[in-house]
């Protein structure tokens, strides 16, 4: 095919040239998507309803300009070498020396400036509409982690529910649904909420109290999972019995260690009566370390330092020998480059089979 190329370059910056993955087209072809960044010299991301890409730019040498279909006022002469009829008129507006290269991210969500809610009257800040508009991931993302977050609006304002706070509306949620008889795989918030608040008003202490509705939400958000018809939430009993254990491990085992058998009996009594879940240690690996065999202690990952040698040597010094099942949670966020975990902790690290159990041991 031949076509008349007209040129009217402009070297501006008002067009880039954007690469498009497979991946990219549907979702551009299943709804909108959008450019974002956080800050002036943040990164650049694109946004679909569920996904994220970072776009890097690529700089070339190679010809690329930006064309469009044009009427020219008289026509061009079509020169001799010219294979076939010319097929159109194009006129090139703009070079570009550079392309934009999308690449698939994990959207990042920055909630460390909210107020944190505990009851409390909280001082007007922004909503959460205007977080989601700002955040520089998906909706979809978003969501996922503000909800893991235990994010709420109260009276209009963004905020985090205080651990405080969200343990005792968990702990109000599940006593009010074994003694309701709530169906733990299909809660209605706002038949929850009902009982709460009639709970609440039947009480001695009548004074108002910090159980609304958006703070019963945020709890099955928390700790649930929308059903089948979106109508009502699941209660992830797995979620439920980690939160406990992770309490227990706070109160019963945060300066000494405790017997394994003594820990369970203390991890069953912080439920509500009647309240039953299976328990299990592995729900609390990347949580605690055995500094004896039959004895575990709480550890805490914010105390331990981000160089990764370094990480290793304490852990080591806390424990001589790991099961690699509960290393692995207190190593992996320094995996940043995504090799096997084998392989990571051979690199810092001895391994060792003993039947079935893989062990981690210093060099």
């Amino acid at each position: 095919m031949s076509v008349n190329l007209y040129t009217e370059l402009e070297n501006v910056g008002t067009y880039k040239v954007l690469q498009l993955t497979e991946e990219l087209i549907k979702a551009f072809q299943a709804g909108p998507v959008e450019l974002k960044a956080g800050a002036d010299d943040g990164e650049v991301v694109l946004c679909s309803a569920d996904k994220t890409w970072a776009v890097r730019q690529k700089n070339h040498s190679n010809t690329v300009m930006l064309m469009k279909e044009f009427a020219p006022l008289q026509a061009a002469e079509t020169q001799a070498f010219t294979r076939g009829p010319v097929q159109g008129e194009w006129l090139g507006f703009t070079r570009q020396t550079c392309e934009l290269e999308p690449r698939p991210t994990f959207g990042e969500v920055d909630l460390s400036y909210l107020p944190i809610y505990n009851g409390q009257h909280v001082v007007s800040g922004v909503d959460v509409d205007t977080l989601v508009e700002n955040a520089t991931c998906s909706r979809a993302e978003f969501y996922e982690a503000w909800r893991a977050a235990g994010g709420c609006s109260v009276e209009g304002t963004a905020c985090v529910l205080s651990p405080d706070l969200l343990g005792r509306t968990l702990h109000l949620v599940l006593a009010t649904a074994v003694a309701d008889g709530f169906d733990l795989a299909s809660v209605q918030p706002e038949q929850m909420w009902a009982s709460i608040a009639r709970t609440m008003a039947d009480g001695t202490d009548a004074s108002e109290h910090p159980y609304s509705r958006e703070v019963v939400e945020t709890v099955l958000h928390r700790f649930g999972r929308l059903d089948s018809d979106a109508a009502g939430f699941e209660l992830d009993l797995s979620r439920i019995a980690r939160w406990y254990g992770v309490q227990a491990l706070k109160k019963f085992a945060a300066t000494e260690a405790i017997m394994v058998d003594e820990f369970m009996i203390k991890w069953r009594s912080l439920f509500p009566a009647y309240f039953r879940c299976d328990l299990d240690l592995e729900l609390l690996y990347g949580e605690f370390a055995r500094p004896q065999h039959d004895r575990i202690q709480y550890l805490s990952r914010s105390t331990l330092p981000m160089d990764i040698k370094d990480r290793f040597q304490q852990l080591f010094r806390i424990q001589n020998t790991w099961d690699i099942r509960e290393i692995t949670p207190f190593i992996k966020e320094l995996n940043t480059r995504g090799i096997g975990m084998d392989n990571f902790v051979l690199k810092y690290a001895r391994r060792k089979k003993m039947g079935k159990t893989i062990m981690v041991m210093p060099r």
